[in-house]
């Protein structure tokens, strides 16, 4: 596997996160006092960030930042583009890790905190080129001279005016003749330096400098950080309820010297936790943190652990730095004797209770459903496009791993499904679907024992899978009281062609409506309405309409929804049955139930109904962020099943440079059964949303979305629910840290990619297609 492919893996978690998993081990504490041989030890602290681990991720500052070339720390640092650059490979100089440059342009991206004059230094060979000129934000800053297959440091002059703080873009321009492939130049780290009165040598805090894996004081060893004096570790984080910050901090070396753990945030003060004064030499001890984060909860921002002074070829040293959660007890949650998904095509979240107060009335069954089960208010589709989204939720993986990325391609064959796993292990298993893009042709068939596709050309019901699904269920019970079921509903919602009686149509709204919507025809219609380039095309008169039609057959929906409620209770399964009712794509009468829409977070926020077996969490609201792989992590987890390994790398938990396959409680995905049980939180990592070259992540309440290479803009939606206003410029700590997440995910599942395979439309999908409004 190429070097640049393992790199995406080891970051595939992102930014500086890792699983709240309470198996994942947790900072060594310092020596104490030995207990009762008898006395049970205490359950360890659930670790959320170990900053070693996740040091590649961090902002590294030494007088002045330092990018370490040729390492992962280089993931999502090429300036606004996707992956890694064409032209970048690594290589070894004597035990070293360099970045080789075969292309003549490379940018690259850092975070000024304050305003100085900068200048650019490199480690470096030259090869095909003689010199780089470097541009700071397309000004010129100088040049760096390289020697011939000699390593020298290379330094332009310093600025003559100071840089502003915030993300700003190094370019690189090297000078030479290479042949095709040739490289022009290795680098080992660059460094945008901050002047100042030092007279000491340059020692680049560098991942191989930095990181001492067992560091001891008073014959105590630790996983460090080890940094000279002045230097930041700073590492982006959403804090989480109940959060501490745990360290030992310790001088190595004699003299004293300062240390100090902040919180940063963008446009705030950086807050100090604690300030430490060390001593150091024979007697040199550790000293025991553990600072309170509750302060910050839901927040995003940064740890930062700081070195304000160190004696001359001394260093701070951070022990086994990590951010936990209290210990929780580890008893699982009750498995399902019966599994139940459904999917609401295009339902809008904005008009399903308890989001909206009315809907209440009209949706009688989701009402009783949100005061009975547990509701998830951050749930997040991995795309726009239908298809994908359930191939996601069937597989556990983003669309860029199982490949599915348009309306145009096939689920492939050889992707494992919750359908086949959980076929091979004697679960009974059943798909019904009345959406076109998931039918046969779709390659959504592969691996049930029973799959049944309702084309909207057939005439048959709306509720038509609905139904089928209750039949199966309730047959299977009565047929085979001990066995285990698991069925995939993907419904109609309130997709047109809708089932109205005369008398629905004719009272509903608006009175006297003379447009060209109707019951049968609307898909096409809607469809060519939704290709004009004239923005008047669609009345007032027209989406009303839409609407009061959308919602009859979404009432109808919810009839047979609470039907397939009241079967499960009927035949003693309610209790022993996990139901997850949630939608694909928010693309309703909003967006004129469009597919592939632009990456906006409307679109993307879905509505997520759970029923746990035993009641669990019956009655709550979550505000953790939950995503439409948990729902395929949670689905095995209640079968007491297990993704297939095959597919899953262990790339991330423990950011082990040489991939294997993962085990179950690795996979993608939270089990959201663990997070109702308050064992786990949701994930601590952005939710990135993508759609061909384009990408929208979401952290908390921040958004960033773009299109590789421009670059991307940043919401907060606790400021600015449009998303008018782009503010990437005014908060660059969580801007270049959702970029690096996003980066990071795009090469980790691309690396495990399944090919793309066009569908294959025969003419009855090709039919239904067209009456669902999908082709002209």
């Amino acid at each position: 596997m190429p070097r640049r492919t393992l790199l995406a893996l080891v970051l595939l978690t992102a930014a500086c996160g890792t699983p709240t998993d309470p198996r994942h081990e947790p900072p060594k504490p310092a020596a104490t006092a030995t207990g009762s041989a008898s006395a049970p030890a205490p359950p360890p602290p659930r670790v959320l960030v170990d900053l070693v681990k996740a040091f590649p991720s961090c902002d590294v500052d030494h007088r002045g930042p330092l990018l370490d070339a040729g390492t992962e720390a280089m993931i999502g640092r090429f300036g606004w583009g996707r992956g890694l650059p064409a032209g970048v490979t690594s290589v070894e100089h004597d035990g070293s890790t360099w970045a080789r440059f075969t292309d003549r342009k490379v940018q690259l991206s850092f975070a000024l905190l304050a305003p100085s004059t900068v200048f650019v230094a490199a480690r470096s060979i030259g090869y095909g080129a003689r010199s780089a000129s470097v541009s700071l934000d397309d000004q010129p800053v100088g040049t760096l001279s390289f020697h011939h297959d000699q390593i020298r440091i290379a330094q332009t002059g310093t600025t003559t005016l100071p840089v502003d703080p915030g993300l700003h873009t190094l370019t690189l321009r090297f000078f030479g003749r290479v042949r095709d492939g040739d490289a022009f130049a290795d680098l080992d780290w660059v460094r945008i330096g901050v002047p100042d009165e030092s007279t000491l040598v340059y020692g680049p805090p560098t991942q191989r400098d930095t990181v001492a894996p067992a560091a001891a004081l008073s014959g105590i060893p630790h996983r460090s950080l080890a940094l000279r004096a002045p230097s930041t570790v700073r590492c982006a984080v959403r804090f989480p309820r109940e959060a501490h910050l745990r360290t030992a901090v310790g001088l190595q070396g004699g003299g004293e010297g300062d240390a100090e753990i902040r919180v940063l945030r963008d446009g705030k003060t950086p807050e100090v936790l604690r300030a430490v004064h060390l001593e150091g030499g024979d007697k040199a001890t550790w000293v025991d943190l553990d600072l309170p984060l509750s302060g910050f909860a839901s927040m995003v921002g940064a740890i930062e652990l700081a070195v304000t002074q160190a004696p001359r070829g001394g260093r701070v040293l951070f022990g086994d730095p990590a951010i936990v959660l209290p210990p929780v007890p580890a008893a699982p949650p009750p498995q399902a004797r019966a599994v139940v998904v459904v999917v609401l095509d295009g339902v809008e979240r904005a008009e399903l209770p308890p989001w909206s107060s009315a809907a209440a009335a009209t949706l009688p069954g989701l009402a009783d459903l949100a005061q009975t089960s547990a509701v998830f208010d951050q749930h997040r589709a991995p795309t726009t496009v239908v298809g994908a989204v359930m191939a996601s939720l069937l597989t556990g993986l983003p669309p860029a791993a199982h490949g599915m990325t348009d309306a145009g391609a096939r689920l492939p064959a050889s992707a494992g499904t919750l359908g086949g796993i959980a076929r091979d292990a004697s679960v009974r298993t059943a798909m019904f679907t009345g959406v076109p893009y998931t039918f046969r042709a779709f390659g959504f068939a592969s691996g049930w024992e029973r799959f049944v596709e309702h084309s909207p050309a057939s005439g048959a019901v709306a509720t038509a899978p609905l139904d089928d699904a209750t039949a199966w269920l309730v047959e299977l019970a009565k047929a085979s009281p001990d066995a285990r079921l698991f069925t995939v509903v993907h419904a109609r919602g309130g997709h047109p062609p809708w089932d109205v009686t005369t008398k629905e149509l004719t009272s509903a709204p608006p009175p006297d409506y003379s447009g060209l919507i109707e019951p049968r025809k609307a898909p096409q219609t809607i469809a060519r309405m939704r290709r004009s380039k004239h923005a008047k095309v669609v009345t007032d008169a027209d989406r009303q309409r839409i609407r009061a039609l959308e919602g009859l057959a979404l009432a109808g929906q919810d009839r047979a929804l609470a039907a397939l409620v009241a079967a499960l209770k009927a035949a003693g399964l309610w209790d022993a049955t996990l139901l997850v009712v949630t939608g694909d794509v928010s693309s309703g009468a909003s967006e004129l139930f469009g597919d592939g829409l632009d990456l906006k977070e409307p679109a993307l926020t879905l509505p997520l109904y759970v029923h746990f077996p035993g009641g669990l969490g019956a009655g709550r609201r979550f505000g953790e962020p939950t995503e439409v792989v948990d729902l395929a992590r949670t689905t095995l987890a209640a079968l007491g099943l297990v993704p297939p390994k095959q597919v899953f790398l262990d790339a991330a938990p423990n950011r082990d440079p040489h991939p294997k396959p993962r085990a179950a409680a690795e996979a993608f995905g939270r089990d959201l059964a663990r997070l109702a049980a308050d064992l786990d939180l949701g994930s601590d990592l952005p939710q990135v949303a993508t759609l061909d070259n384009r990408y929208s992540a979401r952290w908390g309440n921040l958004i960033l979305s773009g299109k590789y290479p421009a670059p991307p803009s940043l919401c907060d939606l606790a400021l600015d629910a449009t998303c008018a206003f782009n503010r990437r410029d005014a908060m660059p700590l969580a801007a270049g840290a959702i970029f690096r997440a996003v980066v990071a995910q795009d090469l980790a599942t691309h690396a495990i990619a399944a090919t793309r395979e066009p569908a294959s439309i025969d003419a009855d999908t090709a039919s239904a297609l067209s009456v669902w409004g999908a082709t002209e």
